[in-house]
This record gives structure tokens, C-alpha cells and sequence, in this order.
């Protein structure tokens, strides 16, 4: 499952974010280029237990080693790795550096990156392999990010086995295709299984608690520090219409709207989008509107479908955009409820 954009209102340029994701990947070039190799960069500049609560100095050098709790941060064990941290990082890290301000995220980030490698040094303190990645840092970020976007849709590309579950679960898709899901899912399926995993490898020794420790570590310190550096006139306000997407919207919703169910956009019709041959745009399926609709309430499901409207244009997604512009065609042309005959 690969996080393709997420559909939380967004404000200014993510500068910060930009940069923290532009020096991850010249460290990692770098990494690539440091004399004795790149697992020499590791053992020199990643953080080991041993080696910081010995009190010794970064390798060939006079800098104590607790100061890889910072430079570790920056440093990636490979390719993949780095591209799954920046792709989550550019994901969550632009609402949450508009929450905070530029300086302050600035700061959160890099307090939570610490906290998290301060954490695995003393939870694994027999560990002489060190540890890196910007994991922990990011891990605070999803948690800031889950709870001022819990009802957020996080648009994924994924595969879909037509042997598996999710074939069933999606009425019989399968193949590439992108869905909306809940961010209180997205994010808190994936720390309740870090938590999860932490208590089953507590004490087991083996390496992988390492990032797992980093993972619980930085979601907790990124849940705690973030109240403290909020801007309070940028959090979302309890009627944004992202915050209160109407809580009986699929948690695996289709593709292209703020959490209700919409077309399934497979593969190959974003290829045909592209090209400039795809189909029309049909209206969204919104669950919200509809809801207001069965009230009686026409101006305010045009309202809010306005108000989604605003968050496609901000966010530069068209079909949503289309297919808003669709809906609100499709309920001002409605009839009054006292025109309709009886």
C-alpha cells in the first residue's frame, strides 16, 4: 500500500518540510560517498547504546556520541528506506509544519527525532548496531497528524490479490487501485501494530526492536510536544468539514472525494486521464449531502459541498473538483420540496 496525497486542508508552502526531505537525501548521497563505504557511515554515525552510554566519542573523531541522536535523524539504511520515510514525511509533514508554523515544526520535528533515539538508547542499551532513520520523527508527525485529521482520507495505490480479503471487501476489484482511507485507521492501525510488536520483542534482543522502540517512542513524544507548539488559530475548526466527515463513510472508501464513496479510479483510467481520454466525471457520492439532503436541508448540503469544493481547488485535485462541481449542479437543480407534486 503506497500513500499517494491526503485530503486535510493545507495552507502555506511546506518549506520546512521541503528542506528536512531535501537534507535526508544529500545525506544519503553522501553516506554513499563516505570514505570506507557506506556501512562505514553507519558504524561512525548512527547511534549505538553502547557506544553513547560509555560515554565515548563519535569514531576518528572529539564529538561525543550523543550527539548521533541527532545526526542519525538524517541518515537512511537504504534506497527503500529513504523513500518510504520522505513519502510519508511530504505526506502528514506539510499540515502539521502549517499547524506549528515553519519554526516551531522545525523544532518539533527535530525534539521528537531526538526523544525517540534517546528512548531506543536505553530501551536496547546492550545494543553495539546502530541505529537510524528518520522513523521516529516521522512517527510524531502521523500522531500530530491523527489527531487534528482523524476523519482525513489518505488516498493509496494498492494492490488487490482477487484471492484475498480486500477483493470481497471492495465488491470484487482487484489489480492496482486507489482508495480513500480513514486517517484514524491509516495511522492508528499501523501504531497499534508498533505497540503491538513492542511488547511482543521487548527483551527478545533482536535488532528490529530498534525501530520499533523509535516508531512508539516518537508517536507518544510527537502526541505530547505538538499542544504545547500549536498555533491555536490554525487548528481545525470542530465543524471543518474534513474533521466531521460523517462517521458512517466507509473506512475503505473509492477514490476521489473527503471520505465518501466515489468511483473506484483503477490504474488505468488515471493512465486514460492523463492522455485526456477519460470518461466524464459522474458526481460524487457524498454522505454528508445526502444526509442533509433526506432532512430537507438543500442549502446546506450545497453549502458543504462548497466548502469541499474549496479544499479540491486548494488541494489541485480535479476529478475531485469535477465531481463536486457536478453534485452541486446536480442538487441546485433539484426542485424545491415545495414544488415536488404529490
Amino acid at each position: 500500500m503506497i500513500p499517494l496525497r491526503d485530503n486535510a486542508p493545507k495552507g502555506a508552502d511546506p518549506l520546512v518540510t521541503v528542506c528536512l526531505i531535501a537534507v535526508c537525501v544529500l545525506v544519503y548521497f553522501l553516506q554513499l560517498a563516505y570514505p570506507g563505504g557506506y556501512e562505514e557511515s553507519l558504524r561512525v554515525w548512527g547511534e549505538v547504546p553502547t557506544r553513547i552510554l560509555a560515554g565515548h566519542n563519535v569514531p576518528g573523531t572529539h564529538i561525543p556520541a550523543y550527539w548521533t541522536w541527532l545526526t542519525s535523524i538524517f541518515m537512511h539504511a537504504g534506497a527503500l528506506h529513504l523513500i518510504g520515510n520522505m513519502l510519508a514525511l511530504w505526506l502528514f509533514g506539510d499540515n502539521i509544519e502549517w499547524l506549528l508554523g515553519r519554526f516551531r515544526f522545525l523544532l518539533f520535528y527535530l525534539t521528537v527525532g531526538v526523544l525517540a533515539n534517546i528512548a531506543t538508547t536505553f530501551l536496547g542499551y546492550q545494543s553495539s548496531e546502530p541505529g537510524i532513520g528518520a522513523s521516529g520523527a516521522i512517527a510524531g508527525v502521523m500522531a500530530a497528524y491523527l489527531i487534528f485529521y482523524p476523519r482525513a482520507r489518505v488516498t493509496s495505490l494498492m494492490w488487490i490479490n482477487p484471492f484475498s480479503f480486500m477483493y470481497f471487501a471492495t465488491g470484487g476489484q482487484w489489480g492496482f487501485v486507489t482508495r480513500n482511507i480513514s486517517a484514524l485507521w491509516y495511522i492508528g492501525s499501523w501504531l497499534a501494530l508498533q505497540i503491538a510488536l513492542g511488547g511482543l520483542l521487548f527483551g527478545t534482543g533482536t535488532h528490529i526492536n530498534a525501530g520499533i522502540y523509535a516508531h512508539v517512542a516518537g508517536a507518544l513524544g510527537g502526541a505530547v510536544l505538538v499542544w504545547p507548539l500549536l498555533i491555536q488559530g490554525r487548528r481545525p475548526d470542530a465543524d471543518d468539514p474534513v474533521v466531521t466527515d460523517s462517521i458512517t463513510a466507509p473506512i475503505i472508501g473509492d477514490e476521489g472525494d473527503g471520505g465518501s464513496g466515489v468511483r473506484v479510479n483503477m490504474l488505468d483510467d488515471e493512465l486514460a486521464r492523463l492522455h485526456g481520454s477519460a470518461a466524464p466525471i459522474p458526481p460524487i457520492h457524498d454522505y454528508r449531502a445526502e444526509e442533509l439532503l433526506d432532512q430537507g436541508d438543500r442549502q446546506g448540503a450545497l453549502q458543504h459541498c462548497r466548502e469541499m469544493l474549496a479544499i479540491a481547488q486548494r488541494m489541485g485535485e480535479h476529478d475531485r473538483e469535477a465531481g463536486y462541481r457536478a453534485l452541486i449542479d446536480e442538487i441546485t437543480a433539484m426542485p424545491a420540496p415545495q414544488d415536488v407534486g404529490v
